[in-house]
């Protein structure tokens, strides 16, 4: 069957969807699909324009070109033992997992099966590519597994092609297997991406040769700086964090006149992170003055004062001497702030010798209470757990719009005591994303608490069918659960008068439980 639909061409069934269908006239319809639908009795002058109209958009998807040259077949699919055969229990499983679009239980089945020393089965392959190309960070832990028959298929489908690592099977980085994710195998591939990649593909790439060679992409990274738009710059300046060294300064330092002021914003904290910088041994000359050591009686008491008028050379180290008017803070406050912001964390430690808890009580008491706040949440990072565990246990929980980043900033066991401690506290307090944002893909909440929410979920049936922000969360903290936790596990029992959502809810509860039971099996 064949139908153009260009007109002069039998295009003309086109024009009355234009002008509107009436009965007075029958629309024409190239053969055989005229020829069709004048066997079809019964149809007004709207059903039989659908019908037709239907069967002319069927036609030109079906007229596929095919090219008169031969195609040579491509090779054998290579055997493979360490791939789960099809009659294997688990195969169904990770092909259901696969084709489902949960990101944790993608992450738990490439884990469980690396940790076997296992491949995906070949009817998993598929939809498991797919998942990668959709998402980049599910690729570290897909490609072990993905085993010879995967590769073999990844290089059949352009698409799949970040899974592609050539025959040598090594990636970008050499023996990571954490490719770019359209890189192939070379680096002539990989100097492509970087030149006419998507800017998330390039991003990708560089903070993975960031991690693994900081000097090749501080060189990436100059030879394009001049081209890049003002956020593409500060998306690859922050970057930076992981392996920042002493090398990094002077490109850095570059940056701190850079026309993007997140861009002068990032480069200057990162140079307050290297000591022997000439930018943070200045914020140190601007700063120690101001916190200071006085006599009270028999005792030495820490006091802090803000810079009573701007720094001509402020400017040169990305503090903005005027404060937007619109702010909350004084004049002098948002001063001391632009420095607070920028020093790291431990500089304070140093300076007065108290801990994160001391320091935040210390704070409490100054006249300076909220620039400090607000300067050291800006300022924490991921090596200053203590300080996330000094601000989470601060009174009247002044820091408690920042809890969920605070949280992430601990390791998972110290996490647990800032959790509400019942289930019915968890649903009421509104704290589940937090509680689930703490938890990446690929780790589980902690054994005690993922028992806690475990049994709160099986008795769960008559909050589930009232509480609607449960019902659209429930099946994410399953698949957060601690394996153990799932032992004996089941769905709160289904009603007679359960509405199609909650039933489809419960199910998809069982099946979730069903399928992670079998994975650990």
């Amino acid at each position: 069957m064949s139908a153009n639909p260009e007109p002069g061409a039998g295009g003309d069934w086109i024009k009355p969807a234009l002008v509107g269908i009436d009965g007075a006239r029958a629309t024409a319809f190239p053969a055989p699909v005229g020829e069709w639908l004048e066997q079809i009795d019964g149809d007004d002058a709207l059903a039989r324009y659908a019908r037709g109209a239907a069967a002319m958009a069927a036609c030109r998807l079906a007229a596929v070109e095919v090219a008169s040259a031969e195609i040579a077949p491509p090779p054998a699919a290579p055997d493979d033992a360490r791939m789960i055969g099809e009659g294997e229990p688990l195969a169904p499983a990770l092909a259901a997992i696969f084709r489902g679009d949960s990101e944790r239980l993608h992450h738990e089945a490439c884990q469980r099966l690396a940790a076997l020393g296992r491949a995906l089965p070949a009817g998993a392959l598929a939809s498991a590519l797919d998942a990668g190309r959709q998402r980049a960070r599910l690729r570290p832990p897909l490609l072990p597994v993905l085993g010879e028959r995967g590769l073999w298929l990844a290089r059949l489908n352009p698409d799949w092609r970040y899974a592609d690592r050539g025959a040598a099977g090594a990636g970008v980085e050499g023996q990571s297997g954490a490719d770019d994710g359209e890189s192939g195998d070379s680096a002539d591939e990989a100097a492509r991406l970087w030149q006419e990649g998507s800017f998330e593909q390039r991003l990708a790439l560089f903070a993975r040769i960031r991690a693994a060679e900081p000097a090749r992409a501080r060189q990436m990274l100059q030879a394009q700086l001049g081209e890049l738009p003002a956020k593409e710059r500060a998306a690859f300046v922050a970057e930076f964090d992981t392996g920042l060294g002493a090398d990094d300064e002077a490109l850095l330092a570059g940056l701190l006149k850079d026309r993007g002021r997140e861009v002068r914003r990032l480069a200057a904290s990162l140079l307050a992170r290297l000591p022997q910088s000439a930018h943070a041994q200045r914020l140190i000359a601007w700063l120690a003055p101001l916190v200071t050591q006085e006599r009270a009686l028999l005792l030495k008491r820490w006091t802090l004062d803000a810079p009573q008028a701007a720094d001509p050379d402020w400017a040169a180290a990305a503090i903005d001497a005027v404060r937007p008017q619109n702010d909350a803070l004084g004049e002098r406050a948002w001063w001391l702030y632009q420095l607070v912001r920028q020093v790291p964390l431990r500089w304070w430690r140093e300076r007065t010798g108290m801990d994160a808890a001391a320091l935040l009580a210390w704070a409490g008491k100054s006249d300076w209470k909220q620039a400090l706040h607000r300067g050291w949440i800006e300022r924490i990072h991921r090596d200053d757990a203590d300080w996330a565990e000094a601000m989470l246990d601060a009174p009247g929980r002044a820091f408690g719009g920042h809890h969920g980043e605070l949280l992430a900033l601990l390791p998972p066991a110290q996490r647990v005591r800032h959790w509400p401690r019942s289930f019915a506290d968890l649903c009421r307090s509104g704290r589940i994303d937090e509680v689930l944002g703490s938890c990446a893909p690929g780790q589980w909440l902690p054994l005690d608490y993922s028992r806690l929410v475990g049994a709160g979920l099986q008795q769960a049936g008559d909050t589930l069918r009232q509480d609607w922000s449960l019902r659209q969360n429930a099946q994410s903290l399953l698949e957060a659960l601690h394996p153990q936790a799932l032992q004996g596990w089941q769905a709160p029992p289904r009603a007679p008068d359960d509405t199609p959502a909650l039933a489809d809810c419960l199910a998809g509860l069982e099946r979730t439980a069903h399928l992670r039971r079998l994975l650990h099996a």
